[in-house]
């Protein structure tokens, strides 16, 4: 996905009270949600060009307080150091396109992008929120990620097939839960697209608590690898993010 600073004025709201992995954060040091903005100025100037042309619509006003308590409640799963760290703001849009492609969420170098219309439910939204973070975070601290175990875990003969863009465009980008894709590793086709989008697809739900993961987890040795190295990863960033930290964000099942 591409990257780049943003550096715009945004509107902070307060956020209190972070979860198992973080302690408490004021206002002040809160990222920024943003529900009522989606023009250009939102962007970073190189997704303006032509090739990437990024659109976005704003968030209906009806949707903007059901969306912005979901972020709220994903954020503080986060400790304050990490977010400080690597998130500048979040922006909830009613529609996001790039590059040609409608998308769910995207993310720059500091800012995450979620599509939050009243029709997502909240987990589809909080699980694109983690999903979009967590290639930030992957960037930030690359070294933190066992990139080489990870590749063995797939088989000897796969191919990513280069970037979430490409598999939109030749409709493999389904986020569904596929088992049959399961004993090579992967959770959905989207997965395949690329490292990132793997890793993205195993650490949107591992922080949704996502019980359909976790029982993947349970029957698929190749599944259970990945979502591994993703809690370690996280591991890496915080000594909150214990195994037993994930296991404890686990909702209950038909979430």
């Amino acid at each position: 996905m591409p990257s780049s600073r943003t550096l715009l004025a945004f509107v902070a709201i307060a956020i209190s009270g972070f979860g198992q992995a973080s302690s408490n954060i004021g206002a002040s040091e809160a990222p920024p949600i943003v529900v009522d903005r989606a023009g250009s100025e939102i962007f970073p100037a190189s997704w303006l060009t032509k090739k990437i042309d990024a659109k976005a619509e704003v968030l209906r006003d009806a949707d903007r307080e059901r969306a912005r308590r979901i972020i709220v409640a994903a954020l503080e799963k986060y400790p304050p150091a990490v977010l400080a760290a690597n998130l500048q703001s979040v922006y909830l849009v009613g529609r996001l396109e790039y590059s040609g492609v409608v998308t769910g969420g995207t993310n720059s170098r500091d800012v995450v992008y979620v599509v939050a219309p009243g029709d997502y439910s909240s987990a589809k939204i909080e699980r694109i929120f983690h999903a979009e973070f967590s290639s930030i975070l992957l960037r930030n601290h690359r070294r933190s990620f066992a990139e080489e175990a990870w590749l063995k875990i797939n088989p000897p003969d796969f191919r990513y097939l280069g970037s979430g863009v490409q598999a939109v465009r030749e409709k493999q980008a389904s986020t569904a839960l596929q088992p049959a894709l399961h004993e090579q590793g992967f959770l959905n086709k989207y997965g395949q697209a690329s490292i990132e989008e793997d890793f993205n697809s195993f650490a949107g739900r591992l922080l949704l608590g996502d019980a359909q993961l976790w029982a993947a987890v349970e029957r698929y040795p190749a599944v259970k690898a990945k979502a591994d190295h993703v809690i370690e990863f996280y591991g890496r960033l915080d000594p909150g993010f214990t195994p037993e930290f994930f296991q404890s964000l686990q909702a209950p099942a038909g979430r």
